[in-house]
């Protein structure tokens, strides 16, 4: 292991650490580019919000840290990784992530690190560059070597408990289920206590991020349960972990079973499950297995790119148009813009605005309903209403389905969709 940097003598200022010190000033830039290039060039590292910002908020702490142990000249061999990192890493490994993928991140990580902090060293023109390159490439390649390895006995480790803890026979199958289109249902059946031969209804549900709980294996168990009786289902719910935040259920139900969100929604508050849950829509037999599953995923893609506003529960059924959508932002974008013109610029005021007209919608123009739903006068919606129409030119008439359409769009994509200010 590589020692702390040689000192300077006394008064001279270490080229290395000036610098590492003209990066530090353009480091949010770097780590926000550096998050992209990652996603992009590592395929298995495209996660879903939760696991991004994870993503996110290691590279940030890599960098913080590793720009630290140079100005500050510490020896990389005293330093332990970030704690952001140490959790990525267990999630990674709870999701069958490969451990090759994390640490070609790391790689990929230092070679861009190093291709900044040693063009600044050149452009600064410091004295003894050679020495100075030498310097950074050594500090950084002992810091990442340190990191890794440590990061890498944490993946083991969790990858190993992971397994033996949370029955990775029965992820297995549901795999097989998932994917296999020559699956044996008889094994499978027998292997999960599940019957696939009726209706069922996939549910995705992931811990809210604005509660804590020391025990998520049990608040998940807590919901399959909940919603068995909910639904009035059929036999044991079938409950997989996806990792540490998440799970995956299928209730066999009726084919005519209501799938009701707001009820669910309800029933969790009342209940106090610090959860949120995406319902996919009542499907029959293996392929509906599949479907349910898939709209369930798609539900809650859409309430993740909400945000903290979307609801508790969502259910697929309502929201179909949208969710399908998901994966095309471009294009939403422009028909956002195409269709609400201005409407569609991201402030407060418009925000007000765009929702008062979208509930108003799809109340069948209700001023009495709309006023009703967002708890104000039947005067302010009709003044909103107005104000929307006149300022921006809007055809309630001939445009009304394209309308509501974009506006719900933007109710739940948010500024993906909409524009700033001054485009």
């Amino acid at each position: 292991m590589t020692g702390p940097a040689q000192r300077p003598t006394d008064g001279v200022p270490d080229p290395a650490v000036l610098a590492a010190q003209v990066m530090q000033a353009h480091r949010d830039e770097f780590i926000a580019k550096l998050v992209a290039t990652t996603e992009a060039e590592i395929s298995q590292l495209e996660h879903d919000e939760p696991l991004r910002g994870l993503l996110e908020a290691s590279i940030t702490e890599n960098i913080v840290t590793s720009l630290h142990v140079v100005i500050n000249r510490i020896d990389p061999g005293t330093v332990d990784a970030p704690a952001s990192a140490v959790s990525y890493a267990r999630r990674l490994a709870q999701r069958d992530v490969p451990l090759s993928a994390l640490l070609r991140a790391y790689r990929l990580g230092h070679a861009q690190s190093l291709d900044l902090v040693l063009g600044e060293a050149v452009r600064l023109d410091l004295p003894d560059t050679a020495g100075t390159v030498i310097a950074l490439v050594s500090l950084t390649s002992a810091y990442v070597d340190r990191v890794c390895d440590q990061i890498a006995r944490v993946y083991e480790e969790e990858r190993e408990r992971w397994a033996g803890t949370r029955g990775v026979l029965r992820r297995h199958w549901v795999t097989q289920l998932l994917d296999n289109p020559r699956v044996d249902l008889r094994q499978a059946e027998a292997a999960l206590g599940y019957r696939l031969s009726g209706s069922h209804l996939g549910v995705e549900g992931w811990l809210d991020g604005t509660a804590a709980t020391t025990d998520p294996i049990a608040v998940f168990d807590r919901l399959a349960s909940l919603l068995h009786t909910l639904v009035r289902a059929q036999g044991r719910p079938l409950l997989i972990h996806t990792d540490e935040a998440g799970a995956r259920i299928w209730l066999a139900v009726r084919p005519d079973c209501p799938v009701d969100a707001d009820t669910v929604a309800a029933e969790l508050a009342d209940a106090a499950l610090p959860v949120r849950v995406a319902l996919g829509s009542v499907r029959p037999g293996l392929d509906g297995f599949r479907r349910s599953a898939r709209a369930a995923a798609r539900a809650k893609a859409l309430a993740l790119s909400a945000g903290p506003t979307a609801p508790r529960a969502v259910a697929f059924a309502r929201v179909a148009p949208v969710a399908l959508l998901v994966d095309e932002p471009r294009e939403l974008a422009d028909f956002v813009s195409d269709t609400l013109g201005d409407l569609a610029v991201d402030d407060p005021r418009n925000e007000i605005l765009r929702e008062t007209l979208r509930v108003f919608l799809a109340t069948n123009r209700s001023y009495a309903a709309t006023a009703d739903h967002l708890t104000v006068h039947r005067n302010t919606v009709h003044y909103r209403v107005q104000r929307a129409v006149d300022h921006y030119r809007l055809n309630l008439d001939a445009d009304a389905f394209d309308l509501h359409f974009a506006l719900n769009v933007c109710r739940w994509h948010g500024g993906k969709v909409l524009r700033s200010k001054g485009r």
